[in-house]
């Protein structure tokens, strides 16, 4: 059995997770009466309910949760965007800035910007305290996180004193994130609460609340090309930094915590989303070919700029396509365990569903289900809205004239989707609460073609990204003796 599925205690198969058709999984419950809720809608997330794009937490007024609630024409409390394109470092104005010039006085450009972030965002926090907020989103935080971690454990993180002058690096921009989302979520006697305790401790209860978590518990296998399978101190914060993938076991284990926390929020209803496969997303490029084990996974994935042209196994860090192979496999596991806890909480009366966002990218995987010719039955081609078409999953290149020759449905980062790609999801998750009974003044269908158009990276592309994508894939290769 290859090494990574034997870490996580997998058998490799060639089966795949069927989609789910049904977000009440064929378990009736009673439609309870209606009742006034102070918080139509509220959402504990990571970075893709943040509405992270192009490495930034920017624009969330075009987060899915927030694309939800203007469909629902109801308020979604959430902070407000400030600085120069959000942080850590948002790519897309790295690129506007950078890209199209000469190398040296792009890469001069490019410094002087990320300097201008730092200082927006480089400060002290103010006193505690501040709005408590319906967004609930921290990027970067997996299960755990979210059960035991506050504004006042990341405000610890908050080192104090100047920051090096040639460093144009945000310091803990996490916990920055943590603290201005959770700041406001406080006891009378100022004690700071978790995510999941804040959203428990709204004030007149929630009518929805949408939980979509856990693809931190596996990504970072992906970022880092590498399986590390979680140990016994998976509970400890700071010491489960040295796993990229839960084991299902363990998966298992913090959802079931999660899910009690969840079961104490006063709440109408629960939308759950699944655990996307992050091995689709083009942080992590296919290559080789398709794995003769196994044809839905090229042989290696390397960095987004590796080509089958330079690409070296034997030099290059890369994962197999076993790896990947067992990967996707946990994460089906994970996703297997949440349909059980909706399960479970739908059998005791609860109107929990699924929102399978998972199943979404699976379908959209154009580099697997097109390039490897591997889609699985079951899995049919996502039918994209006209106002999209021509958009897909790979990396995004644009030409030297800033046409769009690639990608357009996940940013920069190579890891989040765009606006364009936020809609998929914010659609998704409008159809399923229509499916409950939840009225849309002006119906459940997100404008796509209003949405394209805000989304600046797809309707007004910045030039040169092929290029500087292929200049990275150079600058790797010069720099493989020294590494």
């Amino acid at each position: 059995m290859p090494t990574a599925a034997s870490d996580l205690g997998l058998t490799l198969t060639t089966a795949v997770r069927p989609p789910v058709e049904d977000p009440t999984l064929g378990i009736d419950v009673p439609t309870p009466p209606a009742r006034p809720r102070a918080h139509r809608f509220a959402a504990v997330g990571d970075s893709l309910t943040q509405g992270f794009k192009h490495y930034a937490v920017h624009d969330r007024a075009l987060s899915w949760p927030a694309l939800v609630t203007d469909l629902l024409g109801v308020p979604f409390a959430r902070p407000h965007d400030h600085g120069p394109g959000g942080y850590p470092l948002n790519l897309e104005f790295l690129a506007r800035r950078a890209l199209g010039r000469p190398v040296l006085p792009g890469l001069v450009a490019g410094f002087r910007y990320a300097l201008e972030v730092r200082r927006a965002y480089e400060h002290p926090p103010g006193p505690r305290g501040g709005p408590r907020y319906e967004d609930l989103a921290v990027w970067g935080w997996d299960l755990r996180d979210h059960l035991v971690r506050t504004a006042d454990t990341e405000r610890a993180r908050l080192r104090p004193g100047p920051p090096t002058r040639l460093d144009p690096r945000v310091r803990a921009p996490n916990a920055r994130a943590a603290v201005e989302v959770l700041d406001g979520s406080r006891t009378a006697s100022g004690e700071a609460l978790t995510s999941l305790r804040a959203v428990r401790d709204l004030d007149g209860g929630v009518e929805t609340l949408c939980v979509w978590l856990g693809s931190n518990n596996v990504l970072r296998s992906v970022v880092e090309l590498r399986v590390v399978a979680s140990g016994p101190r998976f509970r400890e914060v700071g010491a489960k930094d040295a796993y990229t993938v839960w084991t299902v076991p363990d998966f298992t284990a913090e959802l079931a915590e999660v899910a009690r926390a969840v079961a104490a929020v006063d709440a109408d209803r629960v939308l759950w989303g699944t655990v996307p496969h992050v091995t689709i997303p083009p942080i992590a490029r296919g290559l080789g070919g398709p794995l003769p084990e196994c044809g839905r996974y090229f042989r290696f994935y390397a960095r987004p700029w590796a080509s089958e042209e330079t690409f070296d196994p034997d030099r290059d860090r890369h994962l197999t396509g076993f790896d990947a192979w067992a990967v996707d496999q946990a994460v089906d596991g994970y996703n297997r365990a949440l349909l059980d806890v909706v399960g479970a909480a739908r059998d005791r009366g609860r109107d929990w569903r699924v929102v399978d966002v998972a199943a979404m990218l699976d379908r959209l995987a154009v580099r697997r289900n097109e390039e490897l010719g591997a889609r699985p039955p079951g899995f049919a081609p996502y039918p994209l809205p006209a106002a999209l078409e021509g958009l897909d999953t790979r990396f995004p290149a644009t030409d030297d004239a800033g046409r769009l020759r690639a990608g357009g449905l996940i940013g920069l980062d190579g890891l989040h989707p765009t606006t364009c790609g936020y809609g998929l999801v914010a659609q998704e998750f409008a159809t399923v609460l229509a499916g409950a009974g939840v009225e849309f003044p002006g119906g459940h269908r997100v404008d796509f073609g209003a949405l394209r158009r805000r989304d600046t990276f797809v309707s007004d592309p910045p030039a040169g990204v092929g290029t500087a994508l292929r200049r990275i894939g150079r600058l790797d290769r010069w720099t493989r003796p020294l590494r």
